[in-house]
């Protein structure tokens, strides 16, 4: 009789260690501008931010309806002050009962009117005489000026303290020259223009 043969059974267990778990990778936050999307918010704000300026600075409506009566007060006044004005020209053509360029005075009278141009040699100097006769300018100051194009050359201050016809003159040394437009002006007090003449050197020839 044969001898039973031992039977050897293995048993295979789990492996109680643990198998090290995959690393996972942390995750990474990326942020990616969208700069089209920031303009076109920047932009809305910038027109939010305009018009609530607009709508604080902007008047009422009762301001504006004022505003054209101030306008039309400030042309009145501007045509007012511009009415004496007019009435001082007509006033002027009154009190300038003469004015004379001469180049002599006798017995406070102009000898002879000067028709320009002055004819003068080229070395000669000779003096001209501006006369005028004002009335109904009492206390009043007038200015002869002479100008030799733009430049005041002379100017002479003249009170007046009557009525009545009131001469004065005058005079300046003139001679050729390579510029000889000349001026001569009566202004009053406030610088307004009563009366010009002018005059031309020319060489004699």
């Amino acid at each position: 009789m044969e001898e039973p043969k031992n039977l050897l059974i293995k048993v295979k267990y789990p492996n109680s260690e643990k198998k090290p778990a995959k690393k996972v990778n942390s995750a990474r936050i990326v942020t990616v501008w969208n700069i089209k999307r920031l303009l076109i918010a920047f932009a809305v704000s910038a027109a939010l931010i305009v018009i609530v300026i607009f709508l604080i600075m902007r008047p009422s409506s009762q301001e504006m309806e004022v505003k054209p009566t101030v306008v039309a007060t400030e042309t009145h006044k501007t045509e007012a002050k511009a009415t004496p004005l007019v009435k001082s020209n007509a006033v002027t053509k009154k009190t300038i009962t003469r004015a004379i360029l001469t180049l002599a005075i006798k017995n406070n009278e102009p000898v002879a009117e000067l028709n320009p141009p002055l004819i003068l040699p080229i070395n000669k100097t000779v003096p001209v005489y501006y006369f005028i006769e004002v009335t109904d300018m009492k206390d009043r100051v007038i200015f002869h000026e002479w100008w030799l194009g733009n430049k005041l050359i002379n100017r002479k201050k003249i009170s007046i303290s009557n009525n009545d016809k009131w001469r004065s003159v005058s005079h300046q040394l003139v001679a050729f020259a390579a510029k000889n437009n000349w001026t001569v002006k009566v202004v009053d007090e406030t610088g307004q223009l009563l009366n010009e003449k002018r005059f031309d050197i020319i060489e004699q020839q």
